[in-house]
């Protein structure tokens, strides 16, 4: 009698097959589908553009039709996406890269919940930053023009301007009227690394963003070591970020190894874990960091490690939450796409970026001390008399005090001296919400 039945390795195989192909037919499937949808979406945007090209009075250009259909898109993705223009994209890498750029010095962003531009911070050494204009401010109007609803780069080309011209912002916050700030427009040169010894050979570092810092940075720490400086204050309030790798690489100043900061996306390429070397770390001095509600990206990296590695303390107030990662993308004819393509996560896995029904945001302080509205602006006009006055201090603002730098010097006083720190927390009373807000 002759066994007909098949071989025990094809018995088994056959079911594989089967499974393969059907898996191939539904994936050729679904890419059918997918190119069928695709081109139905990009043959209703040809249309348009073809409406508009021939009866659109009194006339556009396909180009600048282009352009304002990306503008519109990146407008429907999250705040710090954007669409540049060829020249846009210039003046966004040398305002970047170079710490060199033409207007009134204020990093904006837009304010979803208003529609509004929202103020990230004035730059320092800037008449933005001489003037009353606050973290967290919004512009309602340019030159009596409203701001509300209007493209991010749009409203940045209105505030720009030739040197010695002027621009009004008509601006708005909690608690406040409505009031306007006249600013006169200048080549902004940034000074981001800044340092001084305090009393008890204390180290103080204040970075303003981080651009290319490291040369700088390198230098003027020494300095501080060579002249005896046995513990570091660096100061990140304010700071509203930059370039990841200077981050990265002052973190490094401070680890020997491990982790520094992971992303997480949707492709492999996005997925990266950092990590430090023991080349060119510093000695194990004592180290305070201070951040508050205007310290934000790369800030907030620093921060954020130096916190989970026990490396140094945080002092100050809960930083923005913009814990995002934003890649360029060259569009070949000199214009560029920035979209988020990821998100930071700190050495224990946390994630800082603020997003909507988070309840749990930012870098949390070891340390919490807050500060008023009112108090902030002393201590940005004393910062402001400090990089215009040479020769002796000027008087400190009547009455202020900064709480916040307060108590890091007692808190890296503690450390040197192996002690617990003498502070207490700081919690001011938050206003009542109003239908404005």
């Amino acid at each position: 009698m002759i066994d007909r039945r098949p071989p025990p390795l094809l018995t088994f195989l056959m079911p594989v097959f089967a499974l393969l192909f059907g898996l191939a037919g539904l994936a050729m499937g679904w890419q059918i589908w997918g190119r069928h949808n695709q081109a139905g979406n990009m043959g209703k945007i040809r249309v348009a553009l073809d409406r508009i090209e021939k009866h659109y009075f009194p006339g556009l250009t396909v180009e600048t039709a282009v352009d304002g259909a990306l503008e519109g898109i990146t407008a429907k993705l999250d705040p710090y996406c954007e669409y540049f223009t060829k020249q846009e994209y210039k003046e966004f890498r040398e305002n970047s890269l170079d710490g060199k750029f033409g207007g009134v010095g204020i990093r904006v962003g837009l304010d979803r919940a208003t529609g509004f531009v929202l103020v990230e911070t004035p730059i320092e050494d800037t008449p933005a930053f001489s003037a009353d204009i606050l973290p967290g401010d919004l512009i309602r109007e340019v030159d009596g023009k409203t701001t509300k609803g209007q493209p991010l780069q749009e409203i940045v080309r209105r505030i720009k301007g030739d040197p010695d011209t002027s621009v009004t912002l008509t601006m708005f916050r909690k608690g406040r009227d409505p009031f306007k700030v006249t600013l006169v427009r200048k080549i902004i040169e940034l000074k981001t690394v800044k340092t001084r010894m305090l009393p008890d050979s204390l180290g103080y570092i204040r970075i303003t963003e981080f651009s290319k810092i490291m040369k700088t940075f390198d230098a003027e720490v020494k300095k501080l070591m060579d002249q005896g400086a046995k513990g570091l204050i660096i100061d990140l309030r304010f700071n509203p970020g930059g370039l990841l790798e200077e981050c990265v690489e002052l973190a490094d100043r401070f680890l020997e190894d491990g982790i520094i900061v992971t992303t997480r996306g949707r492709t492999d390429d996005d997925l990266r874990e950092i990590t430090a070397k023991k080349d060119g770390t510093l000695p194990p001095i004592p180290l305070v960091v201070l951040i508050n509600g205007g310290s934000a990206s790369a800030s907030e990296i620093f921060s954020g490690a130096m916190k989970d590695r026990g490396r140094g303390t945080i002092v100050g107030e809960r930083s923005f939450g913009k814990g995002s990662v934003q890649t360029p993308y060259p569009l070949g004819d000199g214009s560029n796409l920035k979209i988020t393509t990821a998100r930071y996560f700190t050495p224990n896995g946390t994630s800082v970026h603020k997003e909507e029904g988070k309840k749990e945001w930012g870098v949390t302080p070891d340390f919490t001390v807050e500060m008023s509205p009112e108090e902030y602006s002393k201590l940005m006009k004393t910062w402001s008399d400090e990089s215009y006055v040479k020769g002796e201090k000027p008087a400190t603002p009547e009455g202020f005090r900064d709480f916040q730098l307060d108590t890091a010097v007692e808190v890296l006083k503690a450390k040197i001296d192996k002690r617990e720190p003498k502070v207490e927390a700081r919690i001011l009373k938050k206003e009542a919400k109003t239908q404005e807000d």
